[in-house]
């Protein structure tokens, strides 16, 4: 069937249309070491998308899995729980240090951490074939076609991939992102949605399943202060004025009983996968 749009070409184009995503392409494990305390702020009370996320999955006992991206353990922890062995890859030894103290928090030693870029990780010599290979929200390569063929060869059972549908963050980050970044940089914040997954996928014979839900993330903060200054290290380390990113928080947080502050995001996501045999 004739293409009408080459969607890797149009992920590439908008792809390096980004500062920050190129940064992140040029030394992705520095990228994230700054950020992995951060990160570990923002997503360890991320419960209720995390349980969404593995229903989805559906491991079963005696399943090896792949979490390509794993970052500090949020699906692969979990999920240790159940499989016989998981192998955590990511570029960022800071991530996957987090990684390594949450596993061990749980008494969890069938695991594996794997420091790598996944660019360069090649099966059957860096990691070998698993029966579930995970991706959720770790798509942020240069070549999108690349990275899923190789996740495609990395899995023995099926493949998950877990991604944003429509706009990167939803209205209330988006307005913040505007102010402090200004409209143009706004809109180069993220990765285009999963429609371009899906179609790269289906350009190469692969047809996933795709299924759409409103995932809610939350985030457990200190106070204000503390959320303003998490999201300053997670978006823009050195940042002096904050003024705006309080002000956003003032509005978006809410206090619970024990004092701690709150803030959840529900946002539309994809889940899409696909299985190895009879596609």
């Amino acid at each position: 069937m004739h293409r009408i749009i080459d969607w890797n070409e149009l992920w590439k184009a908008l792809h390096v249309s980004s500062p920050e995503r190129a940064e992140k392409d040029r030394n992705p494990a520095a990228h994230w070491d700054k950020r992995a305390a951060a990160y570990r702020r923002v997503t360890r009370d991320e419960r209720s998308a995390t349980e969404q996320e593995l229903a989805i999955l559906g491991v079963q006992p005696g399943e090896t899995v792949l979490d390509m991206g794993a970052g500090t353990g949020r699906l692969a922890v979990p999920v240790a729980r159940t499989a016989a062995h998981v192998t955590a890859l990511d570029p960022s030894e800071g991530m996957l240090a987090i990684l390594r103290e949450r596993m061990a928090a749980e008494g969890l030693t069938n695991y594996s951490c794997l420091r790598k870029r996944w660019e360069d990780a090649t099966i059957g010599r860096d990691v070998e074939p698993h029966d579930i290979v995970v991706a959720a929200f770790s798509l942020g390569f240069y070549d999108l076609a690349a990275a899923l063929e190789k996740l495609d060869a990395a899995a023995r059972r099926a493949v998950y991939i877990f991604w944003h549908a429509g706009e990167w963050r939803n209205p209330g980050e988006m307005a913040l992102y505007r102010t402090v970044f200004g409209d143009e940089a706004a809109g180069e914040k993220g990765y285009p949605d999963y429609i371009f997954p899906v179609n790269i996928l289906h350009d190469a014979g692969i047809y996933p399943n795709v299924r759409i839900y409103r995932a809610a993330w939350d985030a457990v903060y200190d106070s204000v202060e503390d959320a303003a200054r998490t999201w300053a290290a997670m978006h823009n380390p050195g940042m002096e004025d904050l003024t705006p990113v309080r002000e956003y928080f003032a509005r978006a947080l809410r206090k619970d009983g024990s004092g701690k502050y709150i803030e959840t995001a529900v946002r539309p996501t994809a889940a899409v996968w696909w299985e190895k045999e009879g596609r």
